[in-house]
């Protein structure tokens, strides 16, 4: 698993914008990443494991925005 990316414990779902947020570090940066689904998904540990392992799928094929959010939709 790629370990460039510390992800922290603060997901929350936006109700709004329907997507979770949460933060990770990068490179000693700090990221926010908003996983936009279209329904809201119970939140649990599988559900928390999966968006890190698609953050890190993203990251092994594309360069991090320069303005330090990463918007993924839910597959």
């Amino acid at each position: 698993m790629n370990q460039q990316i510390l992800f922290n414990d603060d997901i929350a779902f936006n109700d709004c914008s329907q997507e979770y947020i949460f933060t990770g570090l990068l490179s000693g940066e700090r990221v926010t990443i908003k996983i936009k689904t279209e329904t809201p998904l119970p939140l649990d540990e599988a559900l928390k494991f999966d968006f890190e392992c698609q953050v890190e799928e993203w990251l092994e094929e594309n360069e991090p925005p320069d303005n330090g959010e990463i918007v993924l939709f839910h597959n």
